[in-house]
């Protein structure tokens, strides 16, 4: 038996340590009959919060390993140059 989880917008999910808030979901059907979602998210990440920007996901696990690439990539930039110059590019 196949159980789903119905969360309705705005809620906010932890991955690998870090807060994001799920602020929006809109879901769009493709042509080919593919149905893709708009979601719009932000990464609270050492109390600084990013911009409000939107990830295009097929389905939960897709949205979950883009957010994993995206903060993966701000650990990167804190540890390359640190945390004032991460402020600054995701605020």
């Amino acid at each position: 038996m196949i159980s789903e989880t119905i969360q309705i917008p705005p809620f906010s999910i932890n991955i690998d340590g870090v807060e994001v808030n799920i602020l929006e979901v809109l879901s769009t059907q493709l042509i080919s009959g593919d149905k893709w979602y708009h979601v719009v998210v932000q990464i609270k990440y050492k109390n600084i919060l990013s911009k409000k920007y939107t990830l295009d996901v097929k389905d939960m696990n897709n949205l979950i390993n883009k957010l994993k690439i995206e903060i993966s990539k701000i650990k990167y930039i804190e540890i390359a140059y640190g945390l004032n110059y991460l402020k600054q590019i995701i605020t």
